[in-house]
């Protein structure tokens, strides 16, 4: 100890020693602060790069459920035309109405059950290629997920679930009625006239009524899921607005 005392003495004793210690130092601390500014301004790079991103992955988003808003809106309209069709041929045939060629457009909505809807999730398969990470907000992240995952799952389940009795109503109907062929609409290829084969019959056919009640309660089901869902987006799109703005 004695011995390193006595070179550290020296040393300081020596002005030119001093001052290269000095220097050093200086040059140390100017390559610390360098290394730390390079850091820094990598990080906010980094971070630039990611905001970037989630913004662009935050419209991707918006896209989707602009699109999906709107053809809930639409599907919630085809809903409430095919329920007004159901009431009226349900109507007809629990009073025993006279036959009327207007009952035909009407045959045909009543048996829709509106489990056909397309939503889009591509902006939220975008979404889990980046990352879930890459949206910074909590709460807009958590409000995604839970709308994909929960929400639109449960009601796309549904809406499968009730297709499945399709092909048997489906069969039922070819068996009851003809097609008005000739009154096809380019159009709107979907919506073509029924014309029962008897309808004298068919006021006295309680396995017809109960399908068209059947597919109306169904229908119902899926729309009010539906328009929950399409609470949910809206709430969604509003909290992704704000987000984007603040960015």
């Amino acid at each position: 100890m004695k011995f390193f005392r006595n070179i550290r003495r020296d040393f300081f004793k020596n002005t030119s020693s001093l001052k290269y210690l000095k220097y050093a130092t200086g040059e140390i601390v100017l390559v610390v602060l360098g290394i730390l500014i390079a850091l820094q301004i990598n990080n906010w790079n980094e971070w630039r790069k990611e905001r970037a991103l989630e913004i662009k992955t935050l419209i991707e988003l918006k896209k989707s459920l602009e699109a999906n808003d709107y053809e809930m809106v639409q599907d919630s309209l085809r809903r409430a035309k095919w329920n007004r069709s159901s009431d009226i041929i349900i109507k007809a045939l629990q009073e025993g109405a006279d036959y009327n060629d207007s009952f035909n457009i009407h045959f045909h909505n009543a048996r829709i059950p509106g489990t056909n809807i397309s939503l889009s999730t591509a902006g939220y398969e975008n979404l889990k290629n980046i990352g879930y990470h890459i949206i910074a907000s909590d709460t807009v992240r958590n409000g995604v997920i839970e709308l994909f995952e929960i929400a639109q799952n449960n009601l796309l389940e549904e809406m499968e679930y009730f297709e499945s009795f399709q092909p048997n109503r489906q069969t039922q109907i070819d068996q009851l009625f003809d097609y008005d062929d000739e009154k096809f609409d380019v159009h709107n290829p979907l919506s073509i006239p029924l014309v029962p084969h008897n309808y004298t019959s068919l006021l006295d056919d309680k396995t017809y009524l109960a399908m068209l009640k059947s597919v109306k309660v169904q229908r119902n089901i899926i729309g009010t899921m539906l328009l929950r869902n399409l609470k949910e987006t809206q709430n969604v799109l509003a909290l992704i607005n704000e987000d984007l703005e603040s960015l």
